[in-house]
């Protein structure tokens, strides 16, 4: 069986979601990595399915946290604010990993100061960052999960008219 009129609608849906994530991402100043690069869809069509997928890249382990984003342990100092609120994540007792963090610091050129105005090495600057991360949390974008429930609620009659479409044109074959 052909699925045209399914593939079409599948792939509007999934040309929506990317392009309005996509724009949740600029939005946000996370448009430089590779999550926006490699956030992308693919329609497949098998013998007797269709199939749309959402794929990530590089970026697989963590769009998650992302999209949700993550609630920090708290006991912050300063005018900082928590993140993260409504997360089903949170930090308990591990700290985000550090090494990326350095990655980074050095791919954006930062340099970290201490109070006297000393530079300090990438490694404390890593650390602080790292700890305020995992007192604060991260940030929820809903970059993935709110343009696809709103997509699919808003063409999930133009997805079902389109495969009763093609059903139709399977069984005047037969």
């Amino acid at each position: 069986m052909e699925f045209k009129n399914t593939i079409q609608s599948l792939q509007k849906l999934g040309n929506s979601v990317v392009k309005e994530g996509r724009g949740i991402l600029k939005k946000n100043k996370k448009a430089s990595g590779n999550l926006f690069k490699d956030f992308d869809y693919l329609v497949t069509n098998q013998q007797n399915a269709v199939t749309l997928e959402f794929e990530f890249g590089r970026a697989e382990d963590y769009w998650e946290f992302v999209d949700e984003g993550v609630r920090g342990v708290g006991g912050f100092k300063g005018s900082g604010r928590a993140r993260g609120k409504g997360s089903p994540f949170k930090y308990s007792s591990k700290m985000p990993p550090r090494t990326p963090l350095i990655q980074w610091i050095k791919s954006k050129g930062l340099k970290g100061r201490d109070a006297k105005g000393r530079f300090i090495s990438n490694n404390s600057f890593g650390f602080l960052i790292q700890r305020s991360i995992f007192q604060r949390g991260l940030t929820r974008t809903q970059f993935f999960s709110k343009p696809f429930t709103e997509q699919l609620n808003k063409q999930t009659d133009n997805i079902t008219e389109a495969f009763a479409d093609d059903l139709e044109i399977a069984l005047e074959q037969i």
